[in-house]
């Protein structure tokens, strides 16, 4: 297992981790548990109806991530498959990449995904020399804007109708956390 952080939050080891296939059963029971809430802000949690897609996703991923496309994370609590974690739309010439995220319910309100972005943003800005870093969130997904708020992550804009999905678009909102030592 490639471990790209691993850090002790409020008694609890965290680990990103590249995806493995070993993960995808853990993740698909979370997907299968949580998938109303999940949907309700992420369309592809209704996508992932069998173990077997989790596996195709975590391939893709894999792929993605040889490609400096993407860099998917599992996020491990205590050694259990909790949630993802990514840097995707990565622009190596702009120094540049989005994060998203998910966790399961079991693992939310207990600031672990706070803490995991806090490190991705370290990882990217001291490791990978990335100098911005942005995050879309659903502007009714509170809990996702507070982690972006809770992170000094500069709110830029509120992007009326973003996205569509599930039939309706919707406002999402942008922040941006620069580099200043990248300058």
């Amino acid at each position: 297992m490639f471990t790209i952080a691993k850090f002790l939050f409020a008694g609890q080891e965290i680990e990103l981790v590249l995806p493995e296939i070993r993960h995808a059963q853990a993740l698909y029971e979370i997907i299968v548990h949580d998938r109303v809430e999940l949907a309700r802000f992420l369309p592809w949690a209704d996508k992932i109806n069998v173990v077997e897609d989790e596996i195709d996703f975590i391939k893709q991923m894999r792929r993605e991530t040889a490609e400096y496309k993407k860099l998917a994370l599992v996020v491990l609590v205590n050694g259990d498959a909790a949630g993802m974690l990514d840097l995707h739309n990565i622009k190596l010439k702009n120094q540049s990449a989005e994060i998203g995220y998910w966790l399961g319910q079991t693992y939310q309100k207990k600031g672990i995904m706070t803490q995991a972005v806090k490190k991705l943003v370290e990882v990217s800005f001291n490791q990978l020399g990335l100098h911005r870093l942005s995050l879309l969130a659903d502007h009714e997904n509170r809990a996702s804007c507070a982690i972006a708020e809770r992170l000094n992550f500069a709110h830029i804009a509120l992007l009326p109708d973003e996205v569509k999905y599930h039939g309706e678009f919707r406002d999402m909102e942008l922040y941006t956390l620069i580099n200043k030592n990248s300058l």
